[in-house]
């Protein structure tokens, strides 16, 4: 299991592709990452031979030992279409213990694109910024590269406006898997709409709600400066003054959001900033949401 002192110094690396390949080598070497049988280059089981199959996929070696006619398998070349959201407003800046939201926010889409990367997933990156979408990068195979580039020079600021909005660009009928990385805090339901609006029998969509422990359960005290940071205003207040009724506040808005997001096809992961991002993909692959 990754320390704290390790996630933080993988949060802030320079450099998200090396970020990357360490999260996913490490999910690979402890065969995390789930197999899927098809036509491919690496084998990794056996059937019987059936007429009609091709007999280069014959292991003929196996054969002179028992003499059996036994087909190679191998993963299976999905070429999915992944689709990578990133809320880019100013809230994303958030920063607790050394770890800011959207730089984990980076180094969580960069390991999910090196994965899809490496099975060959057709990948396209689009920002949410201003209520507006951007996409960054068109679907292909061999776009890792651009998609890190877009990454790395990804800057957070202003705010989500309230009023309902939907973007052509995000609906499709192929089939894929859209992937968005927010902290999901909304005034109205902005956030839920732009989700419904995704939502059909094809698609796979998984939500990464990105928290700080303290925004999850306040636990400060003592006079402090509160600013919000998608509209810079700011209070000056006790915080033990507030704890227990934002605690109360917080919960119930948690518990309503998941509520609101219970979609055919939408799986939400909560996501604290302490946690490694290793981890997270591997609850994730677990739960079989990215094969």
């Amino acid at each position: 299991m990754e320390s704290k002192q390790e996630h933080l110094e993988i949060i802030k690396l320079q450099n998200l592709r090396l970020a990357a390949r360490i999260i996913s080598e490490k999910l690979i070497q402890g065969s995390h990452v789930g197999k899927r049988v098809g036509s491919g280059a690496e084998f990794e089981q056996y059937r019987h031979y059936e007429p009609g199959d091709d007999l280069k996929r014959l292991d003929w070696k196996l054969f002179a030992r028992s003499e059996k006619y036994l087909i190679k398998e191998s993963p299976v070349d999905s070429h999915l279409n992944v689709r990578l959201i990133l809320d880019l407003s100013g809230s994303m800046n958030y920063a607790e213990n050394g770890i800011q939201r959207l730089q984990y926010a980076k180094v969580l889409l960069a390991s999910l694109s090196y994965l899809a990367y490496m099975q060959e997933d057709r990948l396209s990156l689009y920002f949410l910024k201003n209520g507006k979408v951007e996409q960054m990068t068109s679907p292909s195979g061999k776009g890792f590269q651009s998609i890190l580039y877009h990454l790395e020079s990804a800057e957070a600021s202003g705010n989500w406006p309230i009023e309902t909005t939907t973007f052509p660009e995000l609906k499709s009928k192929e089939k894929e898997l859209i992937i968005m990385v927010s902290d999901f805090l909304q005034e109205e339901n902005e956030w839920t709409s732009i989700v419904r609006s995704m939502v059909h029998p094809r698609k796979n969509i998984l939500l990464f709600q990105l928290l700080g422990s303290n925004e999850i359960k306040m636990g400060l005290d003592g006079n402090m400066r509160f600013v919000d940071l998608e509209s810079g205003h700011s209070i000056h207040a006790n915080a033990s003054e507030l704890v227990e009724r934002y605690n109360q506040k917080m919960t119930a808005y948690l518990s309503s959001l998941e509520l609101a997001l219970q979609f055919p096809g939408v799986s939400l992961h909560r996501v604290r900033l302490d946690e490694p991002v290793e981890e997270i993909l591997e609850r994730v692959l677990k739960q079989k949401h990215l094969s």
